[in-house]
């Protein structure tokens, strides 16, 4: 790491940020480390590293 830090903003459902501090807290980190180690895996692989699926069914189902 170069040594030197940025702030940054995220806007998140305050509930999805409790469920989320929650998650992380009982793997031993906080949001900003977790954060952290999305990004640099996500540079070291040069990819987003998140699957993203959709089912077409499932979705035309929830619409009706």
């Amino acid at each position: 790491m170069a040594g030197t830090t940025t702030n940054i903003s995220i806007r998140m459902d305050s509930d999805l940020k409790a469920q989320a501090e929650r998650l992380f807290g009982e793997l031993g980190m906080n949001l900003t480390t977790a954060f952290n180690i999305f990004v640099r895996q996500s540079l070291r692989e040069g990819r987003c590293s998140l699957l993203f699926e959709y089912n077409y069914n499932n979705a035309t189902k929830n619409l009706r």
